[in-house]
């Protein structure tokens, strides 16, 4: 362990156990005169049914809506410093934009945006995007469950899952609206009403959003163009529909659509070329393959930031006859999403309860981009849609009895179809280093499941103290894919998906629990490789390529406290585990020279199953009313990893004096170390006016950027400030984002440099830089 990570792990620890100290004799001065205020007891659904979360033996991260709104969560990646092991990227195949959203817990780095290890639910019903959360706004909670829930939740929780829990409405009239003004041009405008249509039988609430802001960075190729614009529209509505008092329907549907600018990032390049009269500057520090390379710490970038905005009137045709006609024409992204779940609640007695969950999906994304990042006379263009549907449908039964026993029964049936195409510049040579995009629109590649599940949930209480819980899912996936000749390629796997909890309670306010869990990611398919020459095929099979792609499997053990203490004034909780993941998925791009024909080559890119990883690590979380005014959150997180076995060519060949042997070394895209600590100190002016103050303070270790542990993004320590003052209806608050302005990398990943195919490059993240702003909030009731 690097010594300034001790030190930022220390100085997180040194602030909980500093306020501990400090706030240790307010305990028996408050007990003395008057009764303390208890923490709220929060329910979650991990288990699909209600229960405490300091009762169920499962590692979860839970916000309450209070939460939500004064720590300013908007976006799933503000998740990130929230709860432990938790990550969330954009920058995946040479870009950095919303279309590329990665979700990582413990460890669990996937392939690609489109091969996710966790995935994200409303209600329990599963959505094809991570922007579940700010398509909802205003959450009852939002749990981020860790560890394989695939016994409950199925399909891509190989990792883990988040729910995003709908606040019930009122029952009475009520509303808001809400301005926030901030700097970038930062607007955001929001509304919401609700109330009772028909006493005790139909409520709603309708919500409508706009929010837009101007990119933090200025384009040194397009002076007075910024980089980095993003702008957001969004409506949902929820009804809940009691036509007797034992059967409850809730309809929530949400459309939203995002418009976004070129992107920002960092291109660091390992070679010295200048381009429409910018100068891409040599930052390498190392020899890779014989030529220059950047190894140890991603060094700052010496260039102004660049984007290529060269586009002509081919390009421009070819946009306007898009597939799917989002509308886009110029660089950037346009990407719209609709949801709709109903869930049906039915209590046949007393302790039986039947459940229905249907759901729908469609994300549809259009995105122009230059992959190069360079002011390049000759661009490197990409152009790619996407259009993802799925409808899922759950029925379930659960018991819950005085007894010894409960459980959940269920079946679920969940359908994915894909269609997507990429059109760039791939006519080009490695020998002259030329390129030419092109002017067609590339065929559409079409690919989806079916996926079938029987799950159960048996709990046994053995005694008043020990309880052991049975769950598992048998899972059938089946797969399909199209190549570019409109063949069909089929697969299907059959897997038996189980979780065994044993949980003890020590006393009344303490509970220990160890866990065995399983974990299956569906395979896929590389279709291409179908209706290419033989000897693509051959030599793509020696690098791990094959048409169909196996699963990855991983087998999760863990162990966990959780406990209250100081009267209910303070919770916590505490996780081991120790999980083996094989089969690990590889997207692999590589360059293939045929063996009988000097010169003639193709790129390939694909998935294999060419890894093995162990995952291990510890999280600790805590929540403490210090006084009745003051109260703090922590959580520690420590991630490690170790890789068995991994055969990438692309990061062989971008760190080729490393060699092919990754035995040893770490997950790319993780932080090893990670925490957070927030204090809320909420009080009154004058007796009259309610007001809160806050402050959080988040640290998250370097990140590698491959496999090759070569090299890596600095560590990162954000500071928020955020406070308010309630006056009658209306609410002002303002806020400070990264106090201190810091600008690390986010995240990083290596690729060929476009400057010269013989060294390499990194796309780096760029940190949004110091933002304020101030919110002003009316709300009114009945």
């Amino acid at each position: 362990m690097k010594l300034k990570n001790i030190n930022k792990i220390m100085q997180l620890t040194a602030i909980a156990s500093t306020l501990s100290a400090l706030y240790t004799p307010v305990y028996a001065q408050a007990a003395e005169a008057s009764q303390p205020k208890t923490l709220e007891v929060i329910e979650v659904t991990a288990r699909k049914r209600a229960e405490n979360l300091q009762e169920v033996p499962v590692a979860i991260s839970a916000l309450t809506a209070d939460d939500v709104e004064k720590q300013g969560i908007i976006a799933i990646s503000d998740l990130s410093n929230n709860s432990p092991g938790f990550e969330v990227s954009n920058v995946n195949s040479s870009k950095a934009d919303r279309s590329n959203q990665i979700i990582t817990i413990r460890g669990f780095t996937p392939s690609s945006a489109i091969d996710p290890t966790a995935a994200v639910f409303i209600d329990g019903v599963p959505v094809s995007s991570p922007s579940a959360l700010q398509s909802i706004g205003s959450p009852a909670r939002v749990e981020v469950l860790r560890g394989p829930q695939s016994a409950y939740f199925g399909r891509n929780t190989f990792a883990g899952a988040v729910n995003v829990v709908n606040k019930e409405p009122s029952e009475e009239w009520a509303g808001s609206v809400a301005l926030t003004l901030g700097n970038y041009d930062h607007k955001r405008l929001r509304g919401d009403v609700e109330g009772v249509l028909v006493d005790d039988i139909l409520s709603f609430r309708l919500s409508a959003e706009h929010s837009e802001r101007e990119g933090a960075f200025e384009n040194a190729a397009n002076p007075g163009q910024t980089l980095g614009d993003q702008e957001s529209t969004l409506a949902n509505l929820y009804v809940v529909f009691k036509p007797i008092e034992e059967l409850t329907f809730k309809l929530f549907g949400f459309m939203s659509k995002d418009e976004d600018g070129p992107t920002a990032a960092a291109f660091i390049s390992g070679s010295d070329s200048a381009f429409s009269g910018l100068v891409v500057t040599d930052q390498s520090n190392c020899t890779v393959n014989a030529g220059s390379g950047i190894c140890g710490s991603i060094p700052d970038k010496v260039d102004p930031i660049s984007y290529n905005i060269m586009i002509n009137d081919t390009q421009k045709e070819l946009l306007s006859n898009s597939a799917y006609g989002l509308g886009l024409d110029d660089f950037g992204l346009v990407r719209e999403l609709e949801h709709l779940h109903l869930v049906a609640e039915w209590d046949v007695s007393e302790v039986l309860t039947f459940s229905s969950l249907t759901g729908y999906n469609k994300d549809v994304w259009a995105n122009f981009s230059d992959i190069a990042h360079i002011p390049a006379s000759t661009p490197w263009h990409y152009f790619g849609e996407r259009e993802t549907k799925d409808f899922s449908q759950e029925l379930r039964l659960t018991y819950v009895d005085d007894g010894p026993i409960s459980g959940t029964f269920g079946v679920s049936y969940l359908e994915t179809d894909i269609a997507s195409h990429i059109t760039n510049s791939t006519s080009f040579s490695l020998v002259t280093f030329t390129n030419e995009f092109s002017t067609e629109i590339a065929p559409i590649a079409k690919r989806g499941s079916e996926t079938l599940g029987a799950f159960f949930g048996l709990n046994y209480e053995i005694s008043d103290d020990l309880n052991l819980s049975l769950e598992g899912r048998v899972q059938k996936d089946k797969l399909y894919a199209f190549d570019t000749a409109g063949n069909e390629i089929e697969a299907s796997h059959t897997n038996f998906l189980p979780r065994v909890i044993l949980d003890y309670k020590i006393d009344e306010n303490t509970m220990a629990y160890v866990t065995y869990s399983k974990g299956v990611n569906p395979g896929n398919f590389n279709a291409s490789l179908s209706v290419v020459p033989q000897w693509v095929q051959d030599e793509a099979a020696k690098k791990g390529l094959t048409i169909e792609v196996a699963p990855e499997v991983v087998n999760n053990y863990e162990i966990g406290i959780k406990g209250s203490a100081f009267d209910g004034m303070m919770n916590y909780a505490a996780s081991a585990y120790y999980a083996m993941w094989s089969d690990q998925l590889q997207r692999i791009s590589e360059f293939l020279e045929n063996p009988d024909v000097p010169g003639d080559r193709q790129s390939l890119t694909g998935l294999a199953n060419t890894g093995d990883v162990n995952l291990y690590g510890l999280e600790f979380e805590t929540n403490w009313m210090l006084t009745d005014s003051l109260r703090l959150n922590s959580a520690l997180g420590y991630t490690g990893s170790h890789i068995k076995n991994h055969v990438n060519p692309l990061v062989t060949t971008l760190t080729g004096d490393i060699g092919d042997d990754f035995r040893g070394n770490e997950q790319s895209g993780v932080s090893k170390y990670s925490g957070n600590v927030g204090l809320q100190y909420d009080g009154v002016i004058a007796d009259e006016y309610d007001y809160f103050t806050r402050v959080d303070v988040s640290y998250k270790s370097g990140k590698w950027t491959n496999t090759s542990n070569n090299l890596k993004t600095d560590a990162i320590t954000l500071v928020n400030l955020r406070a308010g003052v309630y006056l009658g209806d209306v609410e002002v608050s303002a806020y400070v984002r990264n106090l201190f302005d810091n600008d690390s990398y986010t995240f990083a990943e290596e690729n060929f440099n476009f400057v010269d195919f013989s060294r390499t490059s990194v796309l780096a993240a760029l940190q949004q830089p110091r933002t304020v702003g101030i919110q002003v909030k009316w709300s009114f009731y009945e």
